[in-house]
């Protein structure tokens, strides 16, 4: 459906948003290089630090008032000290873009204030702070190109106008303005380019949810002691998530699934009943914010779990769909996000594999999932991995390498389909099931899973309690044993049985 552009609403959403933060004084005018007629080089953007729906951030506000909120020499100025503020405050840093793009009136001058920017934001990653951007109307040029795209969690405001270039800038290069539904935050949305698309009076709330999802810097202290929300079941029961380490029973139903062969695993994962690993991931990371992809097989979120800020990733897919190229993009950026901000990650698994047909295939969905395999791998951040029903072949590993793995007593693991390793093998599917040493148990006797999940804990409230539990054991302990021990397992092969 088309999306109607419109221009801002005559009362602006910003007014509440911003009526604590303490705005910092401006910077000084930029010179007029170019001798434009009555050019006084006022700058377009103010910046400030206070509560931002009661979370303390430093905010980069642009005004579409003053110039078109372009951006130039003084813009640069104050948004690299809004950037230094954040840093020295160790705060977040939320950018309210409203931007046409450089101001042509300075030129080149203005043009590097986009390097500037870049530069800025590099100084604000590598302190593991938190960058969240809304682009509202218009979100144009090198605002969207360094602001509002590249943010750690985006939104945009519907009706507004975002992309590189501008309807009619579009229209002066190419002959002709571009459809309705191109250049819109829904189109944005859709492409997984902005997190989200909302009403000017769902921001506040979107930013609400971002900011406590990502959390201040260092949650291994609320993961280790807990919240207030979780004080009064501190995970002492028997269904804990380390009753399950290195053994291959199914939980309170024993080995139930020991008495299966492989085959019958396979068919029990794929028709089992269960929710969507998609699901369960949001009931896990409540009041949170997805971080959006096109690939609708994979979805990633930032929320709380048991009060402790965590990046989540559910690759839930059946048998005519599997994850693709830009599926495991959103999963390298989820785990990039994760180890930037020093947040746990969690993978929720249900795939038979990854996509592997010519669209896939031009995409570089192998390359894919080499990246985001590594992206996992390289997370510094505490990383546990639970395998739902189906994990087929590298499609599933890359989301698996992690420093615990869990299983589903109900859950497989193969390096490849059964119907892929039969065309292989010229066997049957159930014979190469059978052969594949894919049950659980077999996986925990390899050393590849650290533990099989009781039944109760496969879905809410249950499954919190193992994630919770393994998280604090992973946190508690020293960051570099963990990394050595994660790299020893995943680059020395597996020292189960023979």
């Amino acid at each position: 459906m088309a999306q109607r552009r419109s221009i801002p609403p005559a009362t602006d959403w910003r007014i509440s948003l911003l009526a604590d933060v303490i705005r910092r004084p401006a910077s000084p005018g930029a010179p007029n290089r170019l001798h434009w007629p009555d050019y006084d080089g006022r700058s377009a953007l103010w910046w400030g630090t206070g509560p931002v729906q009661g979370v303390p951030a430093v905010v980069a506000v642009w005004d579409f008032t003053v110039h078109g909120g372009s951006f130039g020499e003084a813009d640069a100025a104050a948004f690299t000290a809004a950037a230094g503020a954040a840093v020295a405050g160790a705060l977040p840093l939320v950018s309210l873009v409203r931007s046409g793009g450089t101001r042509l009136q300075e030129g080149v001058a203005g043009l590097v204030g986009l390097a500037r920017v870049s530069l800025a934001l590099g100084e604000v990653t590598r302190a593991g702070l938190a960058h969240i951007a809304v682009s509202d109307h218009p979100t144009t040029g090198g605002m969207w190109v360094t602001v509002g795209s590249r943010a750690d969690l985006r939104c945009a405001v519907l009706g507004a106008t975002v992309g590189f270039a501008g309807p009619r800038v579009v229209a002066a290069v190419t002959g002709e303005l571009p459809p309705p539904n191109s250049h819109t935050a829904l189109s944005a949305q859709a492409a997984g380019l902005v997190d989200a698309a909302v009403e000017p009076s769902e921001v506040a709330d979107w930013l609400r949810r971002a900011l406590c999802s990502v959390g201040p810097p260092g949650p291994a202290t609320a993961v280790a002691h807990g919240t207030p929300a979780d004080s009064g079941d501190s995970g002492d029961s028997g269904d804990s998530g380390d009753s399950g380490r290195g053994r291959g029973g199914g939980g309170e139903n024993g080995h139930a699934e020991d008495h299966r062969g492989g085959w019958e695993q396979v068919q029990v994962a794929r028709r089992g009943p269960r929710r969507a690993a998609g699901i369960i991931l949001g009931d896990l990371l409540p009041d949170g914010v997805d971080l959006a992809g096109p690939d609708r097989t994979v979805r990633a979120r930032a929320g709380r779990l048991a009060g402790t800020p965590v990046v989540g990733v559910a690759l839930a897919a059946g048998r005519d769909e599997a994850p693709g190229p830009d599926g495991y993009r959103l999963l390298t950026r989820a785990a990039d996000l994760a180890g930037r901000l020093g947040l746990p990650l969690l993978t929720l698994v249900d795939t038979p594999g990854a996509a592997c047909g010519p669209v896939a295939e031009a995409g570089g969905v192998a390359r894919e999932i080499g990246a985001a395999m590594a992206a996992v791998l390289d997370c510094p951040s505490p990383t546990i991995s639970i395998v739902l029903g189906e994990g087929g072949s590298g499609g599933a590993l890359a989301a698996c390498c992690t420093d615990v793995v869990l299983l589903s007593p109900d859950s497989y693991l193969t390096a490849l389909s059964p119907e892929g390793a039969a065309t292989t093998l010229r066997i049957t599917p159930a014979a190469a099931a059978d052969s594949a040493g894919l049950l659980p148990s077999d996986l925990t006797r390899l050393g590849f899973a650290d533990g099989v999940l009781a039944r109760s804990d496969t879905d809410l409230p249950g499954l919190t309690h193992p994630v919770r539990d393994h998280l604090q054991a992973l946190t508690r302990g020293d960051s570099s044993v963990r990394l050595a021990a994660r790299r020893a397992k995943w680059s020395t092969g597996l020292g189960g049985f023979q």
